[in-house]
């Protein structure tokens, strides 16, 4: 029998159960991208150009009352966007949402003025009140701007959303050094991140239009508000679990250790945050669109097959990003920090693993809230946030490394329990994503293998440190792209499912 070179019924069934072309799924995560790198290199230059200027005793000052801020935008933004993009009659209701938004933000932004009042009268001095009516001037527009953002992702409008994203960060970015160049201090950070705010939710009136707020009815709030606890009830776990490795570190090991923690948690976070980011959003795009089918799809189910095709692709994304972090860690954290901090180093490339474990947790959410499963997060996130809390306790006494390695041994639990939560509610089939994914394993394996074989050559040249590490990347990126490219036209891998 001769082979049969027509393209497979599966893989041309993918973009239509997708509603999407690949194309157009791949641009839009592209600009996603561009918009979270742009945001973590905007973020990292307010934070070097900060640490030149502000005292630690100031920093510290910002990082404790931002952590607080930062709280109340998560709960003052609800699950608004999220009910947008899960929705599709999510545009009738926008003018009650909008409504429903404003009144978050003002009842949260009430509370940081009389929380400044109280920090006045009992606490800090003045100056440092102040700050506190400043952070509060956050929370009305970054609750609006959540509307802004869902009705940006429900309508596919990714690109636009990204330049909106930058532009924003620019802005904020711009303030921000000036007011440190002006003597502004911590002000400068705080007025900054308004900047960056209002900046966003002004692009997404420029793009979507004004939306005249309504008075929600009494269904439609009780749709709302019950839909938005449970995310918002994730949120907030996410929001403990995300503080309390530095916190326990700190308290059990000592302030050095807290901060080296606490670099590499922000290292390789802007990584998490790049992959994670853009995987979100299409998630939320791909799965509510294969959702949107299901009821005339003429056979098998639409969301199991485009998981089947969304989450190799993801784990491809993914694998090279967290294991290449693994191989330039040092380097990486010579060239950002200094020699001062390469106890970092070994911790980066720990917490590098642990993400690479959770991986597949990027896209639980939208799955779960398109499958009607949302209230499922909560009891998720609650284990996922236990198991990491509890080893971070267990283990940092025994020191910074014990502690980075509770975290890996949490998220091989976070990872597992999230798959079964993909199986059992999701309905995903992790048989044919597994069989899919297993030469993407291999590409990344051959990756690793090769990038460190040759390790030791550009240390032994005595090459600078961004030379070694621009060399292993591209190293690592030509062994790893020309693997699965072979591999992909050897056996054509990826399929639609079942």
């Amino acid at each position: 029998m001769k082979p049969d070179h027509k393209p497979r019924q599966d893989d041309t069934q993918v973009s239509g159960f997708l509603g999407l072309s690949v194309s157009n799924l791949l641009g839009g995560g592209v600009w996603v991208m561009a918009a979270r790198l742009f945001s973590q290199v905007a973020q990292l230059v307010a934070f070097v150009a900060a640490a030149r200027v502000l005292s630690p005793a100031e920093f510290g000052f910002f990082a404790f009352v931002s952590a607080i801020a930062f709280l109340f935008v998560v709960v003052s933004e609800g699950g608004w966007a999220e009910y947008i993009m899960r929705a599709d009659h999510g545009e009738e209701q926008l003018p009650q949402l909008a409504s429903i938004a404003i009144v978050s933000g003002c009842c949260f932004t009430a509370a940081g003025l009389m929380l400044a009042l109280l920090a006045g009268a009992f606490w800090f001095p003045a100056w440092q009140a102040w700050l506190f009516v400043l952070f509060a001037l956050w929370f009305i527009p970054a609750a609006l701007n959540a509307v802004y953002d869902g009705m940006l992702v429900h309508r596919n409008l990714l690109n636009r959303q990204a330049v909106i994203r930058i532009l924003a960060e620019a802005a904020g970015l711009t303030v921000t050094l000036i007011g440190l160049w002006a003597g502004w201090n911590i002000v400068a950070l705080v007025v900054g991140r308004l900047v960056t705010h209002i900046s966003g939710l002004a692009g997404g009136i420029c793009v979507i239009g004004w939306i005249t707020p309504r008075l929600p009815s009494r269904a439609v709030f009780a749709e709302v508000i019950h839909f938005a606890r449970y995310i918002l009830s994730v949120r907030i776990i996410v929001f403990a679990r995300s503080y309390s490795g530095t916190l326990a570190v700190g308290g059990l090991l000592g302030l050095a250790d807290a901060g080296y923690y606490r670099a590499a948690e922000r290292i390789v976070a802007a990584f998490s945050e790049l992959v994670g980011e853009p995987a979100r959003l299409l998630a939320w795009v791909v799965f509510r669109r294969a959702n949107s089918r299901a009821a005339v799809a003429s056979a098998g189910d639409p969301v199991t097959r485009a998981g089947s095709f969304f989450l190799p692709v993801l784990f491809a994304i993914a694998a090279p990003v967290y294991l290449g972090l693994v191989l330039v860690s040092g380097n990486l954290v010579d060239i950002a920090l200094g020699a001062a901090w390469a106890p970092v180093a070994l911790v980066v490339k720990i917490l590098a693993v642990r993400q690479l474990l959770m991986f597949q947790g990027y896209v639980t959410e939208p799955l779960l809230t398109v499958r009607g499963e949302v209230k499922r997060l909560w009891p998720l996130s609650l284990l996922i946030s236990f198991a990491s809390i509890l080893m971070i306790l267990v283990l940092a006494p025994f020191g910074l490394v014990y502690a980075a390695l509770g975290q890996c041994l949490a998220a091989a639990f976070a990872g597992a329990l999230s798959v079964w939560f993909q199986i059992r509610y999701g309905r995903l089939d992790w048989g044919g994503i597994s069989a899919n994914s297993g030469l993407i394993a291999l590409a990344a394996a051959v990756m690793f293998v090769g990038v460190s074989s040759l390790a030791h050559w550009p240390a032994e040249t005595h090459m600078p440190p961004y030379s070694q590490m621009a060399m292993q990347v591209l190293v690592g990126a030509t062994i790893y792209l020309t693997v699965l490219y072979a591999s992909w036209k050897w056996t054509g891998w990826l399929k639609s499912g079942h």
